[in-house]
């Protein structure tokens, strides 16, 4: 994890995000204007869009380098980010979540779709963290997005927007932070610089952005008193924009990412910021992003066609001595140096051609089709050093070997599994917005989809077979499954805007949510006493909504209110057995009910405040029978992860200096209320993630092209916890604690040319 994680609410300290972040210009008391492509048809204030949208502009986000997905969560109040490490993290919104991060889990489908440009990155439990993207904006839209967007938009879709080639312009900026975390931790420092070429008037122009830092670890190991989570960022974006001719507009765009890092965890029971790890821990990710966006204009319509592929790679390794010892060896010392391993290879294609309108008249279109094709080869082992000895000496089986003996990759090795997954989806869909009296807009919209999963799977190693070897045995019997899967379904949206008058809009909505089913991985009978289901169906949600936006005072604020109710089917819910193992079944239902507000005051030319709040209650309405008597849900528990409450202040000033000069000061608090790690005490795995309350502080001074800033972050250490896994072994000193960075201060300086 970078130390952004640690600046979470940074983004917000010059500028509010509601209903848009922005840096205001001093010269007006008025409120900005952001136009959004709200129906993918062009743009329309956000405003006036009958959703609940969150607008995020990056130029106060540039002053503590490009935020990542936490950073965001902390100025939209409905949605929650939890993190492990990098590129680990699972995103929640609206209340809609029956569990936390599983790394290993390959069949846990995102409910919250991640896009950059028209490219979709999602993967549950590992978004991308990417900080070289030159935004223009971020878009949080927020409930179901099923309709223009894929299967992934259950909950709601996260759009990052990129800053395109200009044509006739020469300019860059470059960009220097040096920091200091406080506790265990230490420096940090990086650097960011883009240029804008043109390379031929008019015509063709390339775009380039890099990004390279080094961030301290703040977590120490007792045994070595070194910190475990430092880490290491490479990043390169490279976009290029064709005019070809006067119709056709073509961008396409290179971004790599090499991150090198650990995870954020440490122990309860030990002094703060303190785990204890007998081998080092990982959290590496590389990536690749591809793009080609071609835009044709036919006069009437538009024709839009988006080209993606994405390269992943990603290794996830714990110090699992605990685990090892205590299952395996009654946990008796000494403790076993275990590594708990996890790697993921990503594939990802997607297509999608859309054709929307381009008239001023009173029917706004959008129709197209998508297709995607995605593979995954998650691979896992548990090497631990010195295990067959002492396996075959407690277990009386002279020369055990687990490579020989129990068909797992490696000697030492209690686990070995593969699991790989070939899947298609194809869909095509429709909305179209008529407008009455030049003052009701009326929305219908449907996407049809079909999608088809193909799955393999091999665990062999003592705790993947389903009979493990045994003297009289010597060769034990691997868990083999193989299994196809076809799902498809329809989402349909309605809107209904009515503009009482160019300050005040009134909406209701009501939309479908869709995800996919998938398989089990096999449970061991002989290790965990259940039999399991193969496979689980998909499940569904309706959201309802109605809101109200508001600009008042001749633009100098703006009131924004939306109230919804999401009856969610056939839940996927996840059962966590004792024995580590897992399976997905649908069962039961949720309701969550919410209240978002949202609001932003120009008091003065050169002042600004604003409030965000989120008042969030889901529950599941009737009990979950699983199978599993100490797993059942009752009725009327509370949905995990997901907090009450949540809501940001944040307030701004600017003081005129001579010559042009200006100094700038901004303050914000971000508060979320506390959660839980599942639905009920008596399902087990259940403990609390605390409230966290974060104030952060920057004063920055500005002179023509140049800019310093002096920052602060998390200054009273109020944001601590960021996800918790609760402790079943006895021998660990206390629940897994997964940490945010502590207190950093730090230094920006910042050119334009």
């Amino acid at each position: 994890m970078q130390h952004l994680l640690g600046h979470r609410t940074l983004a917000a300290l010059c500028a509010v995000a509601l209903p848009a972040v922005a840096a205001e210009p001093p010269t007006t008391d008025k409120v900005e204007t952001v136009e959004v492509p709200a129906t993918r048809t062009g743009a329309v204030d956000v405003q006036q869009v009958p959703a609940a949208i969150t607008v995020i502009k990056p130029e106060s986000l540039s002053k503590y380098g490009l935020g990542n997905l936490a950073d965001i969560a902390d100025l939209v109040p409905a949605m929650t980010v939890q993190q492990q490490g990098t590129g680990v993290n699972n995103i929640t919104m609206r209340g809609l979540v029956v569990r936390g991060i599983v790394p290993s889990e390959v069949q846990d489908a995102a409910l919250v779709a991640v896009y950059i440009d028209e490219m979709p990155v999602t993967l549950k439990s590992a978004n991308p963290d990417l900080k070289v993207l030159d935004l223009e904006r971020v878009e949080v839209l927020q409930g179901p997005q099923g309709t223009l967007f894929d299967a992934g938009s259950m909950a709601g879709t996260v759009r990052q927007i990129t800053r395109k080639p200009e044509f006739n312009d020469l300019f860059g900026s470059v960009e220097a932070v040096g920091s200091h975390t406080s506790g265990f931790g230490a420096g940090n420092h990086n650097l960011r610089g883009t240029v804008n070429l043109p390379l031929r008037d008019d015509t063709l122009a390339l775009r380039l952005t890099g990004y390279t830092g080094k961030d301290s670890g703040y977590i120490r190991n007792q045994l070595t008193g070194r910190t475990t989570n430092g880490v290491s960022t490479n990043q390169g974006r490279a976009a290029l924009r064709l005019q070809a001719t006067r119709d056709l507009l073509i961008d396409a765009s290179v971004t790599a990412s090499n991150i090198k890092g650990g995870i954020n965890d440490a122990y309860a029971d030990l002094p703060a910021y303190t785990t204890i790890a007998l081998l080092p821990e990982v959290g590496n990710d590389k990536l690749q992003l591809y793009n080609v966006t071609v835009n044709y204009d036919l006069g009437r319509a538009k024709l839009v066609s988006s080209t993606s592929y994405l390269h992943r790679d990603t290794l996830y390794v714990t110090s699992a001595q605990y685990p090892a010892t205590a299952f395996i060896f009654g946990g008796q010392a000494p403790l076993m140096q275990s590594a708990y391993t996890i790697a993921n290879k990503l594939a990802d294609f997607a297509q999608e051609f859309r054709l929307q309108s381009n008239g001023t008249g009173p029917l706004k279109w959008t129709a197209g089709a998508f297709f995607e094709k995605g593979s995954r080869d998650t691979l896992q082992d548990q090497p631990t050093t010195g295990f067959d000895a002492r396996y075959g000496a407690t277990r009386n089986f002279p020369g055990y070997d687990s490579r020989v003996n129990d068909l797992a990759s490696t000697p030492d090795n209690y686990f070995t599994g593969r699991q790989y997954i070939d899947s298609r989806q194809v869909a095509l869909f429709a909305e179209a917005t008529y407008t009455l009296w030049d003052r009701l807009d009326l929305t219908a919209g449907l996407r049809l989809f079909r999608g088809t999963q193909d799955f393999d799977l091999a665990f062999s190693g003592l705790f993947g077979n389903l009979a493990t070897a045994t003297p009289a045995a010597p060769t034990g019997v691997p868990a083999l499954a193989s299994s196809s899967a076809t799902a498809r379904g329809a989402n349909p949206r309605f809107a209904a805007a009515w503009r009482i008058d160019a300050n005040h809009t009134l909406y209701a909505s009501a939309g479908k949510g869709f995800r996919y089913g998938g398989n089990n991985q096999p449970v061991p009978f002989n290790f965990c006493g259940i039999h399991a289901p193969a496979t689980f169906e998909p499940d569904t949600l309706w959201n309802f909504e109605v809101g109200s936006k508001n600009t008042l005072f001749d633009r100098r604020m703006t009131f924004n209110a939306s109230a919804y109710r999401i009856d969610w089917d056939d839940v996927q819910v996840f059962n966590r057995l004792p024995c580590t193992y897992y399976f997905t079944q649908n069962a039961g239902k949720i309701r969550s009910l919410g209240l978002e507000l949202e609001t932003l005051w120009k008091i003065t030319r050169r002042a600004s405040v604003g409030v965000n709040a989120a008042l969030n209650h889901a529950k599941a309405t009737d009990t979950v029978q699983t199978g599993i008597a100490a797993q059942n849900i009752p009725a009327g528990a509370r949905v995990p992860y997901a907090p009450k409450f949540a809501a940001s202040a944040t307030a701004s000033y600017s003081i005129p200096l001579p010559n042009n000069d200006e100094l700038g000061l901004s303050a914000t608090y971000a508060h979320r209320g506390e959660a839980y790690t599942n639905f009920a005490r008596e399902q087990g795995n259940y403990a609390q993630i605390p409230s966290s309350n974060t104030v952060n502080a920057t004063l920055t001074w500005r002179r023509g092209a140049y800019e310093v800033g002096l920052f602060g972050t998390n200054l009273t250490n109020g944001a601590r916890v960021s996800d918790v896994a609760p402790n079943t072994i006895a021998i660990q000193p206390g629940n897994t604690l997964y940490l945010v960075r502590p207190r950093t201060v730090g230094l920006r300086v910042a050119a334009r040319f």
